[in-house]
């Protein structure tokens, strides 16, 4: 189940939820853990190598990851943990990358609700000037991220 939710041009922010079958501890640390983020984190046919992963779970901790296109590109993504209340709340602000056309950082709030035995897991992340690849990308590694935890 995705939800898109459209916002101006200039201001777009990506929000999706999705119902996993595990429960909110389970979907908490294939965030958290290193050695779960690496199944899943990124779009398809990228992959984030553990020994790229270094998470520090703390508030002013960091998250920051490697992504490995095929063919060798590499995307390095820095996050400063803002806020964290486990296993229910994560809060990322992430680094800017003007590499990529991000001159300004993003928020990535990603909430946990047990559904009792099931997880609802709802995402925003933004402000974009395009959120499209965001969404998508998002989109595909929650599709990984759904076969490691159930959903």
């Amino acid at each position: 189940m995705t939800d898109s939710t459209p916002a101006a041009a200039a201001d777009q922010e990506v929000r999706i939820t999705r119902v996993f079958d595990a429960p909110r501890e389970r979907v908490f640390r294939a965030w958290t853990d290193p050695d779960e983020v690496t199944a899943w984190y990124g779009p398809e046919a990228f992959d984030t190598p553990r020994e790229r992963i270094h998470i520090d779970l703390r508030v002013g901790g960091r998250y920051e990851l490697t992504m490995v296109q095929p063919g060798g590109a590499e995307f390095a993504i820095g996050y400063e943990i803002l806020e964290l209340v486990e296993p229910e709340l994560i809060v990322l602000r992430s680094d800017p990358m003007p590499e990529v056309g991000m001159h300004q950082p993003t928020v990535t709030r990603v909430e946990l609700h047990d559904l009792g035995g099931r997880t609802r897991m709802t995402l925003t992340d933004g402000p974009y000037v395009e959120s499209v690849h965001a969404e998508a990308g998002w989109n595909a590694a929650f599709d990984k991220l759904a076969a490691l935890v159930g959903g």
